[in-house]
């Protein structure tokens, strides 16, 4: 345990100032996206499956994601089977294609509170390293900072890319303690779960956890998504 902690410590990331970096979508998506996975929980025999997105911390396939994507809410357990999808060379459209680079997965440890969850990879890919995202620090983000999301929304494409900014920062969020997090504009939807918001170095600031769509009286709500603190994990990770 004490071995990935220390992984972790070492790839949280010290930005330099914000005006050294131009913020470029197709850039960051490019350094950043091989790092991002598909997520897949379900049972043995039952034909629905738990679906969302995580992020790799380390070369050996050590794995962020959301504690909803791994929970079963209507058994009140964790799901018996956790699967992983690294990306394709090249994404096509083609599910088969685009999923064939399929792992097991072993869940570490959770929180239903916070929403998070840590997941290992089971007998990762024989190459020198897989790719990793680091955690930022966040002692240069602040509100109207352009931020990018990857996942694999509903209904929607494998390795989404959208794009927005930090619209909000809301402490408590949901009245539990330690829950920080940042409201966003940046487009996230069922889907997008447990996967990176990132900001221009291609660090993660936020994973993507929850959206708003109805307001009171049933109006609905647009571009209201959040996004749990980076700062939160790493606290987390290291509490035990």
């Amino acid at each position: 345990m004490k071995f990935w902690l220390s992984l972790i410590a070492l790839s949280i990331c010290f930005s330099t100032s914000l005006s050294a970096q131009e913020f470029n979508p197709k850039k960051i998506y490019q350094k950043t996206s091989t790092a991002v996975v598909l997520v897949a929980a379900f049972e043995r025999g039952d034909k629905g499956a738990s679906t969302g997105t995580g992020s790799i911390l380390n070369k050996d396939g050590l794995i962020l994601t959301n504690a909803h994507v791994i929970f079963n809410s209507e058994k009140n357990k964790i799901y018996g089977e956790i699967k992983v999808f690294l990306k394709p060379a090249r994404v096509t459209g083609n599910l088969k294609k685009d999923t064939a680079r399929k792992f097991k997965a072993r869940l570490i440890r959770y929180s239903n509170e916070l929403d998070l969850a840590l997941l290992q990879i089971k007998n990762p890919p024989p190459i020198n390293r897989l790719p990793f995202l680091k955690l930022s620090n966040l002692k240069e983000i602040s509100i109207g900072d352009p931020v990018v999301a990857i996942g694999h929304p509903e209904q929607g494409g494998l390795w989404t890319l959208t794009t927005g900014t930090i619209s909000s920062l809301i402490e408590n969020h949901g009245d539990i303690p330690g829950k920080d997090v940042f409201q966003t504009e940046t487009s996230i939807n069922k889907g997008n779960s447990g996967g990176p918001l990132i900001d221009r170095y291609g660090n993660i600031v936020g994973i993507n956890s929850m959206i708003a769509r109805k307001g009171s009286g049933n109006i609905a709500i647009t571009d209201i998504n959040f996004s749990i603190k980076s700062t939160v994990a790493v606290k987390w990770m290291n509490s035990v």
